[in-house]
């Protein structure tokens, strides 16, 4: 395995603390859900990856797709659900935050296939919910194949070695 630089510039550093606070103002998050975004090892994933990659302005960035991330859990599903068009490529859903300026692409490539393996751990996770509530899943569909996408994607991460994001993907395994 590959260790990336991704060692995050102590000058730049994510201010998460700062992050929550502006966008649960923008956001006007009750405090509960201000304290579900600040627990949420996803949202940090999100907002870490142009960090640890070294893009330029990465503030501008993690607030931007952090933005797009928190519209789609509250409350634009009509716009941000699955669809069939989606099932082309694992990482179809994931383009409105991948976008980067700059950066170690090893390093966004690692924190994208992050983020990949949260979404498809709760497609497989809501699999029977989906069903039952004719919600689109692709796994339900039979488009695609959780062990087949789960293990690309773990080969990918696999590659190179990012602690700074690797940490955080505990967080997840909450499920927040």
């Amino acid at each position: 395995m590959i260790s990336a630089e991704s060692k995050i510039d102590e000058t730049r550093a994510l201010d998460w603390n700062y992050i929550v606070d502006e966008i649960s103002q923008v956001f006007r998050m009750t405090d509960e859900e201000k304290q579900q975004f600040k627990n949420s090892g996803t949202a940090r994933i999100i907002a870490t990856i142009p960090f640890a990659a070294g893009c330029l302005e990465p503030e501008r960035t993690a607030v931007a797709h952090l933005a797009m991330y928190i519209s789609e859990i509250r409350g634009f599903q009509k716009y941000f659900a699955h669809l069939p068009s989606d099932d082309k490529d694992v990482f179809s859903r994931l383009g409105c935050i991948a976008d980067f300026e700059g950066g170690n692409i090893d390093v966004i490539e690692h924190g994208m296939c992050l983020l990949a393996l949260v979404m498809i751990e709760g497609y497989k996770r809501s699999e029977y919910f989906d069903r039952a509530n004719k919600v689109y899943n692709p796994f339900v569909s039979g488009a695609w194949d959780y062990e087949a996408i789960k293990k690309d994607l773990e080969l990918k991460l696999n590659k190179i070695s990012c602690p700074d994001l690797d940490s955080l993907f505990t967080l997840v395994m909450g499920w927040v």
